[in-house]
């Protein structure tokens, strides 16, 4: 996390599991040497089809180890950028269009962001692998270094309270 010149920026980077990466790539390489074995009794539509299978679970395995983010808050805009495999893919929002910034508990089915703020309508969710800590962190830093960001990105609208239990008491 860096701060400086009207500037947040933060870099996540992945945090696999290794233990599961490396039962994983056991089970592509084992699942490769079986084919590789029987190479010469098969169709070459077989043959195609498994070479796909291999190379598609390969660069699905190289994708979980490469997905680093750079997020940056300034007083203009929201920056997301996703570096995977060597591609990077930056999405922009306004900040003044920005709002209800805050921590969520990953579901871990395929969605292990653990940021998320509404852009408009729009849910965008960001920070991929932060913890609940770093994402403290991360939004103490925003509110130290950029209070009217901070401001700005923590409102809500009465519809989005919707998550909050009304007591009623007077």
């Amino acid at each position: 996390m860096v701060a400086a010149s009207g500037m947040l920026r933060v870099t996540v980077d992945p945090k696999p599991a290794w233990l599961p990466m490396c039962v994983e790539g056991i089970g592509i390489v084992m699942f490769a040497v079986f084919v590789f074995r029987g190479w010469a009794s098969m169709t070459i539509w077989y043959r195609a089809l498994l070479v796909w299978g291999i190379g598609s679970a390969t660069v699905a395995w190289l994708y979980q180890l490469s997905g680093s983010e750079i997020i940056e808050f300034d007083a203009q805009k929201l920056v997301i950028t996703k570096h995977i495999l060597g591609w990077s893919r930056t999405s922009a929002y306004p900040i003044s269009d920005c709002r209800a910034l805050e921590w969520r508990e990953p579901t871990g089915e395929g969605d292990n962001y653990g940021l998320q703020c509404k852009v408009g309508w729009k849910t965008v969710r960001f920070g991929e692998y932060i913890s609940e800590n770093e994402a403290i962190e991360v939004l103490t830093a925003l509110q130290t270094n950029l209070p009217d960001v901070a401001q700005q990105m923590f409102t809500t609208t009465e519809s989005s309270k919707k998550h909050f239990t009304t007591l009623d008491l007077i």
